[in-house]
Parts: C-alpha cells; structure tokens; sequence
C-alpha cells in the first residue's frame, strides 16, 4: 500500500506518492537506461504513533452526547433520553469509530434507575447497549508535529494535578499545574515517553482531556492504582513506555539509585489535599521524576532501539507492547491462531509421564510445573557445566506448538543466529525481506538480533501464562514446553548416573557432572540431540560449592562464579574469592518495601517495634539506599512501617545496626563512620555455610 509509505527515505531523498490527481515537476538532470522496477519491499513505512486526533474527537463527543442526555439538557424525560443514548451509541458502533465509554455505564444505570414510571424499560436498554467498539486499540496511523522525545510525569492529588515534561536531553522542565483539557491535548501531538505510563499517566491525561476534575481524577487514579479503570484510547496516548520496553523490570526509584540520581520521594498523604504553600514541593518532585525518566531512557536506549525495530517489523506502533508486537509478527493478523495450535500429550514421548490434580510424576519423581530442578550439595572438582541452547524455544519448535505458525516463530532463530554468525546475507531473505534494512552495518544489526531476541524469549512466558494471550492454548495445563525439557533432563540424569558418574546439579537447561571425561561429554551431547536439543560445553570448573538448588560458588580457569544472593554480595565475593579493591559502592545496600522506610534518629538502640517517638522518624520512601554506620555517628534504626500504617519493624536484614543514607555518607565523606562489622558477619555467615560441605580455607585457596 504506497499510502502507507513514509515520505523520507534518507537525507535529500525523498518518496513521492501519488493518490490523486497532482503532478510532479522536476527537471531531468540526470538518468540511466535501468527500466523502472516494481519493489514490494524494501522502503520504509511510516511510523504507527500516537493517538488519532480524529478518533480523541470523535469519542469526546460521544461522551459530551451521552453527558447532556444524561443532564436531560436534550429530552426532558429519562425514557427518550435513554433511547437517545442508545441510538448514538448504536450509530457510532455501527459507524466504525474506535472509542470505549464503558466507565459511563454505572452512571447511565443509575440514571435509568431513577426513572419514575419506565425504570424496568430504561434497565432493560443498557443490556443491548455499544459500550465500546469492536476493536478499541486498532492503532491509527498519525505523523506527530514534532520528532523530538518528549519525556513526561505526572502528579494527582484531590486537588491538584501536575504535569511536567521535557525534550530527550534538554535542560528545561516545562511544568503545567492544574492544565485545562485543551493544554493536555496539545500534548498529545508530541512524541510522549513515560515510566510505566501505558498503566497510569496516559489514562489520567486521557482523563483529563475528556474533562474530568481534580477530584475525579484523584478516584481515576486510585482505580488505576488498583487494577481497574483503564481508558481503552489512552494507551495511545503516548509514544513509548520505558518500563513496556525495558529488559531490566523494577521501579524508577530504583533505577535513580541504581544509576546513581538524585533520589526524591514525597511523605505528603496522597489522599489528602495539597496545602498551597506545598505545591511548589509536588511540582519540584515530578520535575525530579522526569528528570530521572530521561536518564532512565539513555540507560535503556538499546531496549528503545530493538523496540523500534519491532515495530518496523510488526507494522504495530512503538507503543504496543513487546507481547502486541510478537504475536503480530509470528500469527500476522489472525485473531484466533489458537485454533491452530497443536497440544501433544507427553506420555507418548515420554511413557509412565503422569499428570493428575495439578501434580506431574515421571520416573518416581515429582516433576514441577516449571524446569526441573535436582541438586546433591557438596564440594566437587572438575565439574564440567554443560547448557542446552535455547530450551524451550527449542521444545515450541519439537512439539509444533503453534501449527502452522511453528515455522514463522522458527523463522525468527534462524534470522537471529545467521546474524549471529554475520551471515547478513542470508538473514536478508528470511522473513519476506522485512530484516535487510537493518543489515546494512553491524551496529544494527547487533540491535536486529537483541531486538529478535526479545521476542524469541518472551513466547515461552506467554505459552505458560495464567491470562489469556495469543499464544495461550487453553489446553496446555501442564505446560508441556517447559515440561517436555524437564522430562528429558530426568532422562538425561539416569543416563549419566547410569555411565557411574554424579549428576551434582540440574538446574533446568543446564547439567553440573563432577570428574567429567570428554567421554561423557560427548554421550551427553549425543543424548541431547536425539530429542532435538543441542548442548554447549559452557564451562568446566576447577572447584564447585553447591549449597543447594539455587546457590553456589566455583572456580574455572581462574576466575571465580558466584550464583545466588549470599556469595553474590560485593563484599563477600571480593574478599572470599576475587580479592578486588573493595569500593564505595560494594558497601551500599538498597532496601525496597511495598509500605514506606523511616529512619528513627530517637535512641541508638531503639526497641524494633514501636510507634513512640514517631517524630524522630525521618521518611525515606519506599526504596532507598544505604550504609551501616558504627554506634555514636549519627546513625538511626533503619524502620518499615506496617501496610496499616501502624507499627513500626526492622527493616529485612538490618536489625541490631545503624544506618545511615548512602548519598549522605558520599556526599559528607563520612566514610570513617561505616561499620564493617555488618559486612563481616556476611563474610563470616558465607564461611560458615562452605564449612558444611568443606574445609573454606582449602576452598578459597
């Protein structure tokens, strides 16, 4: 469709398309003899943005009609008022528009209520009314007026809203207190870029546009915060969502410590109103979250670039989520590929599986429903550690999991390991094409292959998933892709245990087998491919320490691997095993609640749970980073409070010391105040635990 071309392909070329009657007037300078070609791929699409202006319009007026019917400014009785509503919303369904109006229902239902004579009827009309559209989130094809990044916050209490925001890397915040509609919507023809905003900001924008007040708002907002209330356009309110297209999922408070930013959080009651003398703090709060935001989105910039080229691929805006874009890549437009799906019961490869109440058995074993997971904790040497390449991608593509849409999702391995291997040539041709102009350097096409990878990994997550998605087979109750590799890792132990060796570790694609001999190795890989997967000799360690199914620590070639929290620490790992310098940063620990992090100033040691002194409690905020200080320096007891607001506790894992923030510790060089004595204990508990399969000092040494 040459409609749907964009008008620049690179700096002074430009495409022309021609849908009427214009002409086009250029002087020949220059031309060859190459007779003019047909392409059916290759140029690029414009871009699939923001929210249509048309369809905002339309449904804002949708939702003014059905307001005046229901102020009964038009029909003076509620009977004809609601056949009226009925009608416009029979009209605009029929029509075609995109809108969603479903959060009006429970006022039109109330309004049908207090009918005097003709309530049953008025009840009975809302059965069969259009809430909303058929297909309320078709993206609308709309070039904003400006390419810049815009990355915004926003800030709503019962009577104030704030919305600041920025372009990518500039110095000014622009900062709206209490915006009309008509200034949000000038907002919505920028290129907006937000933290989590698909799930929050873009609906109260959306709202507000629509006309809402700041009370009203407010309860949006506490819908929202509950799960519920969502306003089908808003999602395209925006332009991207870092936290959608992030690989890295935790909060923005998070990453402000992680990143090293100025870290803010606000103790004023979001319940209550702002008093006017504190507005001023709301506003500098939100210019501090958009400030981090757009340090957040340099940091992710690599995720922003594999997005986009999954919307170049997908056809679907960058602002559809990760789990949009690959079902429209592997099942194109179909809007019930589940009935293509194949479920295959895995007694049949694998004879005596059993499946019964939510429980599977094979071989005496109670399986799981996830990886399987077996572990004999203790010392080993010359372990070597052998991995599955892509394990459920793999069993997807053995069990034919998708039907005829199994070689589409095959289709996008394949492209991603000729990347790879710099075979772009042949990458080219995979996929109708769609691939060859991100191929035209390396450094895209590193992007390409991280952008294929993204997709690769997050089919496995949907197949499994509780809510329903495109690639759920309602079927697939004992999720037979992660069940199929956890039946053949069961396998995979009898075999090497059968060869007189010791299977120390399975953690779901990969195998630990002590004293390995290139002998067993290669029965090991042999044994892999019989069932399709291909096993890679990832490492081979001198020493292992396995504490359990999920932890331990080994040596190989030299270099020390520490999985799992306690020999993950910093500071133990750099003084058991790695002997770094140890850094500022290795002594920081960052504490994260669901409630709110005081620290209590009032004794040195204070009772760990009490609501005395609450006045000495300095507000934190939920996420914080900080440092344990000695006795006598001005730390205080590191508190969370209770989800009631109630009681107060001891932080996890920092009773019985004091503590101060790190950025203060930083910031007034108050190193000589730090106690190490913290940092010790860790360092002590982590010997301990290795003295229980071993001698430490042999180990470490």
């Amino acid at each position: 469709d040459a409609t749907e071309l964009s008008r620049l392909y690179d700096d002074g070329i430009e495409i022309k398309v021609f849908t009427g009657n214009a002409s086009l007037r250029r002087r020949v300078s220059r031309c060859n003899a190459v007779p003019i070609a047909t392409l059916s791929a290759g140029l690029p699409m414009k871009e699939k943005k923001v929210i249509s202006e048309e369809t905002v319009k339309s449904e804002r007026a949708l939702r003014d009609l059905i307001g005046r019917n229901l102020r009964k400014e038009i029909h003076p009785g509620t009977k004809p008022s609601m056949d009226f509503i009925h009608k416009i919303l029979d009209d605009a369904y029929k029509a075609g528009l995109s809108y969603d109006v479903t959060d009006m229902r429970p006022r039109i239902l109330a309004f049908a209520n207090n009918s005097t004579n003709q309530a049953p009827a008025c009840l009975k009309l809302i059965q069969t009314m259009q809430f909303k559209s058929e297909d309320v989130m078709e993206e609308k094809t709309v070039m904003p007026k400006d390419e810049r990044l815009v990355v915004f916050d926003l800030e709503v209490y019962p009577n104030l809203f704030v919305i600041c925001w920025k372009y990518r890397g500039a110095k000014t915040v622009v900062k709206m207190i209490n915006p009309t509609p008509q200034e949000v919507e000038g907002l919505f023809a920028l290129k907006l870029v937000g933290f989590n905003n698909r799930r929050y900001d873009n609906h109260i924008m959306y709202a507000r546009y629509l006309g809402y007040t700041n009370q009203q708002l407010f309860e949006l907002s506490q819908k929202l915060i509950n799960n519920h209330g969502y306003l089908a356009q808003a999602y395209n309110v925006s332009y991207a969502d870092i936290y959608d297209f992030s690989s890295k999922k935790q909060s923005l408070k998070k990453f402000e410590i992680e990143l090293g930013l100025n870290h803010v959080e606000s103790e004023l009651p979001w319940d209550q109103p702002v008093p006017e003398e504190l507005i001023p703090q709301v506003v500098d709060y939100c210019v501090n979250d958009v400030e981090a935001t757009d340090a957040v989105l340099e940091d992710r910039i690599q995720d922003f670039v594999a997005r986009q080229i999954l919307a170049d691929l997908s056809g679907l805006s960058v602002n559809a989520t990760t789990q949009q874009h690959t079902a429209k890549i592997i099942f194109g437009d179909d809007r019930n590929p589940q009935s293509k799906f194949k479920y295959t019961h895995l007694a049949e490869e694998f004879p005596g599986y059993e499946y019964e109440l939510g429980t599977s058995s094979y071989r005496g074993e109670i399986t799981g429903e996830g990886g399987y997971v077996y572990a004999e904790p203790g010392v080993y040497e010359n372990v070597a550690l052998l991995d599955v390449a892509s394990m459920h991608p793999t069993s997807i593509e053995a069990l034919d999991l998708f039907g005829e849409y199994t070689d589409n999702f095959s289709a996008l391995k394949r492209a991603r390991l000729a990347i790879k291997r710099r075979d772009f040539e042949v990458a080219k041709s995979m996929l109708g094409g769609k691939l060859a102009r991100h191929l035209n350097d390396e450094e895209q096409a590193e992007a390409l292959s991280y952008a294929l990878k993204i997709v690769i990994n997050i089919v496995y997550g949907l197949t499994a998933a509780r809510f329903d998605n495109a690639f759920r087979d309602p079927r697939n109750i004992d999720n037979i892709v992660a069940k199929r590799g956890a039946l053949f890792m069961i396998d995979l132990k009898h075999m090497v245990q059968a060869e007189g060796f010791t299977v120390a570790h399975i953690k779901t694609d990969s195998i630990k087998i002590p004293n390995a001999t290139p002998e067993i190795i290669e029965k090991v890989m042999e044994f892999g491919k019989k069932y399709g997967y291909d096993f890679e000799h990832e490492a081979t360690y001198d020493k292992l320490c396995l504490v359990n199914d999920a932890v331990y620590i080994a040596k190989g070639k030299g270099k020390w691997t520490a999985v799992g929290a306690q020999f993950q620490h910093p500071y133990v790992f750099k003084t058991l095993f790695s002997h770094e310098e140890i850094k500022f940063e290795d002594l920081c620990e960052t504490k994260a609640v669901q409630t709110a992090l005081y620290l209590d100033f009032s004794v040195e040691a204070p009772p760990w749970e009490t609501k005395e002194g609450e006045n000495s409690k300095r507000f934190v905020g939920r996420v914080g980073s900080f440092v344990p200080v000695l006795p006598g320096t001005g730390g205080g007891a590191l508190l969370r409070v209770d989800k009631d607001g109630e009681k107060f506790h001891s932080a996890s894992g920092a009773k019985n010391y004091l503590w101060k923030e790190a950025e203060v510790v930083r910031k007034l060089k108050l190193e000589n105040d730090i106690n190490y004595d913290f940092f010790e204990d860790l360092v002590y508990e982590a010997k301990e635990t290795i003295n229980k399969f071993g001698d430490v000092n042999i180990f470490v040494s």
